[in-house]
């Protein structure tokens, strides 16, 4: 017998090209039948093939690899595993056809003549409804990637909600109602993380990191005499201390918590010329374990101009303010701007006065007085201030803060949370059993199919919405940064208006209320814009409900709670020892002169404030039309994909709709007590 001489290198490297090419046939052999069976609205092959003949190919093709691959093993070919994960692939895919799904908006075909009215919102709405379609879907794939939604809630503790959520998912996933999978999703990750932000402002050096250090038990946060903190950090539970970092172009980095300072102080990242748009440090501190959320905000002094803007940009995103002021330094105008800034949030806000170990206790009595006349004279609301101290004995001081003020506000957050998440559990469970009745009802058809496709159609157009009111939005916005000219008109004429003596040289508040209320009129007509937006998409969700007799429909404030408070607009103090002209006619040559004046002492302050103002609204228009556009399509899905199975007319087997049925009897079990049930009872 032949000695059994093993094939060279080049030998197998033909075979494999070989082999591979005929199994790249046999693939596409498999597809054509794939493709003639499928649904494609663009079909490329006629269905010709009779359920006899598919079977023999199938059959065939299996034989043809098994034989193949035999042969080849003999002969010590052996075929290389894949090298792509099919996952990672198919999120790629969706990547491009997101791309072809933004190029069918009406800005795309401007080239090719005018668009018809009807069809400006019409393709804007069908991209914005692919393209929330598609995020929906990669966002799923990475969500379950990382960790099994159902693996998520079995870790959960075991509530009333948490056992229903599980019943939801079970039935979501049998029955493939993927457009209720984001709603899902949204309420575990609510249940995994209940969360309440704290965060602390105060001027520069007024010992924010000192006393976080203390605090949280850790001398991670950087302390020293120059401004600190560039950006906000956010301190959340951890167990295993680490750092994570976004940065603007949406990379994000993994670094030791000791590394912290190199992204936070103003020394190693001056005006976050990093363009860092997120820290996050986990910290294994029992303080975070129940949910609690510390933030480490830039000072707002003007040593740390670069540093106050992210401030001031982050503030609306708290649950609780806390100004940190030093007791041996009164409360100044820039601590009562940050009260101000607060209030006009809506946010509530403490006062603490740090370093307390430096003054006797009459003079901490004297100075926790003085603090409260000065921020009762200045504002309308009822100052807490309490002392505190992260040194020697008076830092007791401070762990009574927490248990007598925070335990008690974080207990009633957790109260409104959970009345919160019950209420969205009762409704994810109205909409499951919504989507389960109408499986088992029979499809429409004439007048009513014609009443559906309007409806389908009325949604595509207030998505549509969405991407017009944004581009208007942010135009309005990028006109703010030229609104110092009419500011200085608007001080001028109030200046020139007021009766004072004419000799006063003190016309700050005059005319920082003048600048005020030009940025603020601006500011209101982009919020009324997007307010507008929003109960335009409420009441087409409404609709939607109606016109499917759905019981239930998302209320209006679901969607205007997207929006959240507008930052505040800051312009700093305004020191003018100038003399008002003494003519008192003719009145147009006074306010010239006026305009001339002010110009000269602040109109390079003027430009830097509205600037930055102009940049905080434009982030505030895309965060919340961001969060408005989520939500809508979150609320809108299950009502598109139920008014498809009614316009398309799908069947349903006998053993479906008795899978439906018996899911249906469950959710109806399963309601909250006292709430609405789940599905109404009898046959489909």
């Amino acid at each position: 017998m032949a000695e059994h001489v093993p094939l060279n290198e080049g030998h197998k490297r033909r075979l494999l090209s070989k082999a591979r090419h005929v199994d790249q046939l046999l693939s596409e052999i498999e597809a054509i039948l794939d493709a003639a069976q499928s649904r494609s609205i663009f079909p490329k092959f006629r269905l010709d093939v009779t359920p006899a003949q598919a079977r023999l190919i199938c059959n065939h093709v299996a034989r043809l690899r098994e034989h193949l691959g035999r042969a080849l093993r003999a002969a010590g070919v052996h075929p290389e595993g894949p090298s792509l994960g099919a996952l990672h692939s198919i999120r790629v895919t969706l990547a491009f056809i997101r791309v072809a799904a933004q190029e069918m908006a009406p800005r795309y075909l401007r080239g090719y003549g005018q668009l018809p009215e009807w069809a400006s919102s019409h393709l804007q709405g069908l991209a914005s409804e692919l393209e929330g379609l598609l995020e929906n879907l990669d966002r799923s794939l990475a969500e379950e990637a990382g960790a099994d939604l159902r693996l998520r809630l079995e870790r959960l503790s075991e509530t009333a909600d948490v056992q229903r959520l599980r019943l939801l998912e079970e039935i979501i996933s049998r029955h493939q109602l993927a457009e209720l999978r984001p709603r899902l999703t949204s309420l575990v990750e609510r249940l995994e993380s209940p969360r309440y932000e704290i965060a602390l402002f105060g001027r520069v050096n007024s010992g924010k990191s000192s006393l976080l250090n203390r605090l949280l038990g850790t001398t991670v946060l950087p302390v020293g005499v120059i401004p600190i903190t560039a950006v906000p950090t956010r301190l959340v539970w951890g167990a295993l201390p680490r750092l994570t970092v976004t940065f603007a172009d949406r990379r994000v980095e993994q670094h030791a918590l000791e590394e912290l300072s190199e992204f936070v102080s103003e020394e190693r990242n001056p005006a976050n010329r990093k363009a860092i748009a997120r820290i996050i440090a986990e910290l294994p501190s029992e303080r975070l374990q129940n949910g609690l959320v510390f933030v480490d905000t830039p000072g707002l002094g003007s040593l740390a101009a670069a540093g106050a803007a992210e401030t001031l940009a982050y503030l609306p995103h708290c649950d609780l303010g806390v100004l940190l002021v030093s007791a041996v330094s009164p409360v100044n105008d820039e601590d009562l701007t940050t009260l101000r800034a607060l209030y006009e949030a809506g946010i509530p806000a403490m006062v603490l006065l740090t370093k307390a170990d430096l003054l006797s206790p009459d003079e901490l009595h004297c100075a926790v007085s003085y603090t409260v006349g000065q921020i009762r004279s200045a504002l309308p609301i009822e100052p807490h201030v309490y002392a505190v101290s992260a040194l020697g004995s008076h830092a007791a001081l401070l762990d009574k803060w927490v248990e007598q003020e925070i335990a008690p506000l974080y207990a009633r957050h957790l109260d409104l949370l959970a009345d919160s998440l019950r209420r969205k559990v009762d409704l994810l469970g109205e909409a499951t059993a919504a989507a389960l009745e109408i499986r088992l009802h029979s499809a429409v058809s004439g007048p009513e199919r014609d009443r559906l496709i309007a409806m389908e159609a009325r949604l595509r157009q207030a998505a549509g919405q969405l991407d017009e009111v944004q581009s208007a939005a942010l135009r309005a916005a990028d006109q703010i940064r030229r609104l110092p000219t009419p500011a200085l008109g608007a001080a001028a004429e109030a200046w020139a208006s007021a009766p004072s003596p004419r000799d006063r040289r003190e016309c700050s508040p005059l005319t920082a209320e003048a600048v005020w209320r030009v940025a603020a009129a601006s500011a209101a007509e982009i919020r009324q814009s997007v307010t507008t937006l929003a109960r335009e998409l409420a009441a087409s969700l409404n609709a939607a409900a109606q016109a499917l007799n759905r019981g239930e429909a998302p209320a209006e404030s679901e969607l205007l709670a997207a929006l959240g408070p507008m930052p505040p607009f800051d312009l700093g103090a305004v020191p003018l020892p100038v003399k008002r002209p003494w003519l008192r006619r003719p009145r147009r040559l006074v306010v010239s002169r006026l305009r001339r004046k002010l110009a000269r002492a602040i109109g390079p302050q003027l430009e830097q404030a509205f600037t930055a103002y102009s940049r905080l609204i434009g982030n505030w228009v895309r965060e919340s039309l961001a969060e408005l556009r989520r939500r809508f399509h979150a609320l809108a899905e299950p009502y598109r994909a139920q008014l498809a199975v009614l316009v398309e007319r799908q069947t349903v087997s006998p053993e479906q709709r008795e899978a439906l049925r018996t899911d249906l009897e469950r959710l109806r079990r399963s309601a909250s007590a006292g709430g609405p049930p789940w599905g109404a009872a009898g046959e489909g």
